[in-house]
């Protein structure tokens, strides 16, 4: 009978102090942050601001840069329902699809006339199938839908890329299968190689895409998908000079979080007077007159001019909704062209929470 009454004793005692417990150890949730200025750390070294070796992704609410070698990585697997693959834009990839399915059966031979690249002074439309689809749809990557049937899975050569100043590499011949995990198998090799090398790639529901680099296997090349809002970055762009769309490399480019439902307004004035007025003032009333855009490409190259040199626009600022519903005012300040004072590869920013 005692040893019953000791029982119920503790295990009501156990009951006081778990109660207790919840009640003294709250969650602690982060409010997002109210606003920074930020400078861009996209040198990674000693090359030009117009080359600059890293993509930058920002994070408005955690006032976070995650800066990303370029030539860091070499494909991105999609961690979403679908299974697909992604080329480096950064690194100007390009790649081909043959109709074989065996790597042993492709070699040197394969590579006649390829070149799964661009020319900056002679872009060509057709060359545009070289590239992902520049607006990042993913139904339109080079590398179709890895199939759940291994057969229909062919093999692509790769062109690792050499835009903005990354050094040549060896093309690559590859092809990619669904494993019985849920993820990817990954066979590569080079071009005139007997033997191909395995590469386990799971899917992680944190992220959009997990990216592997042939050297180092599965590396961070982008932040958590819930962890950014923009990145700034080289890319492999679409332009026209009248004979229709052709790919053409640009420096400065800045893509918003699209897979993660950011959205983003640009609100235009006469001047920089005005736009800095408008941009002070600006608040959550204000919001119902803009007009969102969820392109990937939504600030794009809009935000600074190069021809002339004039630098950053400033008589524009953006009107960025991130992926938790927060809404931040931005315009940047410079970015090292012209007058404005600041340095190419190294952009500034201020950005300030509507609220």
């Amino acid at each position: 009978m005692i040893r019953t009454q000791k029982i119920i004793l503790l295990a009501a005692a156990a009951l006081v102090f778990t109660a207790c417990k919840k009640e003294t150890d709250p969650v602690f949730v982060i409010p997002p942050s109210t606003g920074a200025q930020i400078k861009l750390e996209g040198i990674a070294g000693t090359e030009s601001g117009t080359i600059a070796g890293n993509s930058v992704y920002l994070d408005l609410s955690a006032d976070r840069q995650t800066p990303v070698l370029r030539s860091g990585w070499d494909l991105g697997f999609y961690c979403g329902p679908d299974f697909r693959v992604i080329l480096n834009s950064t690194a100007v990839a390009g790649a081909k699809v043959l109709t074989k399915n065996s790597l042993s059966d492709v070699g040197a031979a394969d590579t006649i006339g390829l070149t799964l690249t661009t020319s900056q002074f002679n872009p060509l439309p057709e060359q545009l199938a070289y590239f992902d689809n520049i607006a990042g749809d993913l139904t339109k990557t080079v590398i179709p839908a890895v199939s759940a049937t291994d057969a229909d899975n062919k093999v692509i050569i790769l062109n690792r890329g050499t835009g903005g100043g990354i050094a040549a590499r060896s093309w690559v011949k590859l092809r990619v299968l669904r494993n019985v995990n849920g993820g990817y198998t990954l066979q590569y090799a080079g071009i005139t190689e007997t033997n191909y090398k395995t590469m386990q790639v799971p899917k992680d529901a944190a992220w959009h895409f997990k990216y592997i680099s042939f050297e180092n296997g599965i590396v961070e090349a982008q932040p958590e998908k819930e962890k950014w809002d923009m990145v700034w970055s080289y890319s492999v762009f679409e332009s026209n000079f009248g004979a229709g769309p052709v790919p053409y490399n640009f420096s400065d480019l800045i893509a918003i979080n699209h897979l993660s439902g950011v959205t983003v307004a640009t609100k235009i004035y006469a001047n920089a007077a005005t736009a800095f007025s408008a941009y002070e003032t600006f608040n959550k009333d204000s919001i119902a007159n803009t007009v969102p855009s969820a392109n990937r490409w939504a600030i794009g190259s809009s935000w600074r001019s190069t021809q002339p040199a004039t630098g950053a626009r400033l008589d524009r600022f953006y009107i960025i909704k991130d992926a938790t519903g927060n809404y931040y005012k931005l315009k940047c300040l410079s970015m090292g062209i012209g007058t404005d004072g600041g340095t190419r590869g190294k952009p500034e920013f201020k950005y300030s929470l509507i609220n």
